[in-house]
C-alpha cells in the first residue's frame, strides 16, 4: 500500500516538475535574451555619448576634423556633415552587436540608432539629438 502511493506521488512530482520545465524553459530563454538586448540599448547610448564627448573636446575644429573624430569611436559610422556657419551638425549611426553565453547557448542582440549633434565653435552646452534612422 505504501509502496503505491509511493510511486503515485513520485509519478505526480515527475509530471508536474516535466510541465515547469516545459512552460519555464522558454520563459527563462527570453528573459535572458530581453537583458541582452536592454545592455545592447544602453551600449549605444553610452557609444553615442563617447562620440559626443569627442566631438565637443574641440568645438573649434573643422569638419573633416569632427567626422575624424566621432568615426575613431568603435561602432560609430557618420552619416553627414553639414557647416551652418559657426556650427557643424554631425549625424552619426551607432552599431552595437552583444553576444553571452547562457544556459541556452550563444545569444545575440544587435541594437542601432541615429544621433545627431550641432557643435558650436563657442563652447557650451549641446544636447545630444536621436534620430530615425535612414534605411
Amino acid at each position: 500500500m505504501w509502496l503505491r502511493r509511493g510511486l503515485a506521488v513520485a509519478a505526480l512530482a515527475a509530471v508536474l516538475a516535466t510541465i515547469g520545465v516545459v512552460v519555464g524553459l522558454p520563459l527563462l530563454r527570453d528573459r535572458s535574451q530581453q537583458r541582452l538586448e536592454q545592455r545592447a540599448e544602453r551600449e549605444v547610448t553610452a557609444t553615442a555619448q563617447l562620440a559626443r564627448t569627442r566631438l565637443l573636446a574641440d568645438p573649434r575644429a573643422g569638419e573633416s576634423t569632427l567626422r575624424q573624430a566621432a568615426g575613431s569611436v568603435a561602432g560609430v559610422e557618420v552619416l553627414t556633415v553639414r557647416g551652418d556657419g559657426p556650427a557643424v551638425r554631425l549625424v552619426f549611426r551607432v552599431r552595437v552587436t552583444k553576444t553571452a553565453a547562457s544556459v541556452f547557448g550563444w545569444q545575440r542582440a544587435d541594437a542601432s540608432a541615429c544621433f545627431a549633434q550641432v557643435v558650436h565653435a563657442e563652447a557650451g552646452p549641446a544636447a545630444l539629438e536621436r534620430l530615425s534612422c535612414p534605411d
